[in-house]
């Protein structure tokens, strides 16, 4: 399973948490469970797309490059969906014209999918970093309240 989208979501809200303090591929990496060069291949798509920036040098790493109420997770997701096209690439094979469920198939999924993936776009569109950030703010109180008692 792709995993993309989950670990560049991860960064951006680690990025927004550390308050402009610039932060390093090995700490995100460690953060998301994952190898520092995925980090790094992540973040070069993120600064592609203009939601990272790097800082070089002692203490260098990397910051947001808008505010995080200025992304939103769809900006997250079309960033990666640029790297790597996503689940719902339906024009990538060429299906057998001969077949009869092979002439309409592309023609059927493109009329289920739309609905499906818009919605999912609207979705995204909707929640900005800085509304999950404080969705995880309230996740680690809850959790910190609760281990307490």
């Amino acid at each position: 399973m792709n995993t993309r989208f989950a670990v560049a979501t991860h960064i951006v809200a680690y990025l927004a948490h550390s308050s402009g303090q610039p932060v390093s591929s090995d700490v995100l990496a460690g953060s998301a469970g994952t190898h520092p060069v995925v980090v790094r291949r992540l973040l070069g798509t993120l600064a592609t797309a203009g939601l990272v920036r790097s800082q070089r040098g002692s203490g260098g790493g990397t910051l947001l490059a808008r505010s995080p109420a200025d992304i939103s997770l769809l900006d997250v997701y079309r960033a990666m969906q640029q790297a790597e096209p996503d689940l719902f690439q339906i024009g990538s094979t060429t299906p057998n014209h001969n077949c009869d469920l092979g002439r309409v198939m592309q023609q059927t999924l493109e009329g289920l999918f739309g609905p499906a993936i818009e919605a999912m776009y609207t979705a995204l569109a909707a929640v900005s970093v800085a509304q999950l950030q404080q969705h995880l703010h309230q996740r680690l109180t809850d959790c910190c309240s609760q281990s307490s008692a």
